[in-house]
């Protein structure tokens, strides 16, 4: 005859160190995501979204008026901007601006006036592989353009997303 392993029995105390062990895993794992989240949130697009939606139309229907087209790319550590009329031809302007971060987060964000150069605007700007969000604010005389950029840049070669052009 040969002696075998008795087994030990299942009793309330394992099943409730199982259980809390189960349960415990879950709570964690979910407080350390609510943490990560709520740590990478960028906060607010407006204030209050009532009162923005209230000239939205307005200014919408302004920039259309307009027909300025505006393209991005980046090239040799420098971000250029190039802003068209309607006819196609690049505009001269009293001023551009351009907020350029992740669309994720703001821990990276840069405002800044972009300088005129022979063929665009431009600033330097060393992006890193990735998706950057570029928000314009384009003014010549009483005319205000606004536009947001999508640019995905991946590693030397940059993609094109949303109709926009990077290198």
């Amino acid at each position: 005859m040969t002696k075998t392993a008795a087994t030990k029995p299942l009793t309330g105390r394992k099943v409730l160190c199982i259980a809390l062990g189960a349960f415990g895993t879950i709570i964690a794992a979910n407080m350390t995501l609510a943490v990560a989240a709520v740590g990478s949130f960028p906060g607010l697009e407006v204030k209050n979204g009532y009162i923005a939606s209230q000239t939205f139309e307005a200014e919408r229907a302004a920039q259309t008026r307009l027909g300025w087209t505006a393209s991005a790319r980046h090239v040799d550590g420098q971000l250029r901007i190039d802003v068209l009329d309607a006819a196609g031809k690049a505009l001269r302007l009293d001023a551009l601006t351009a907020r350029v971060g992740r669309p994720t987060g703001r821990a990276v964000d840069m405002t800044d006036r972009l300088v005129q150069e022979a063929g665009g605007y431009a600033i330097p700007a060393a992006l890193e592989p990735g998706l950057w969000r570029i928000d314009l604010l384009a003014t010549k005389g009483d005319d205000r353009f606004r536009q947001h950029l999508t640019v995905r840049i991946a590693g030397v070669v940059a993609d094109v997303d949303a109709g926009v052009v990077a290198k």
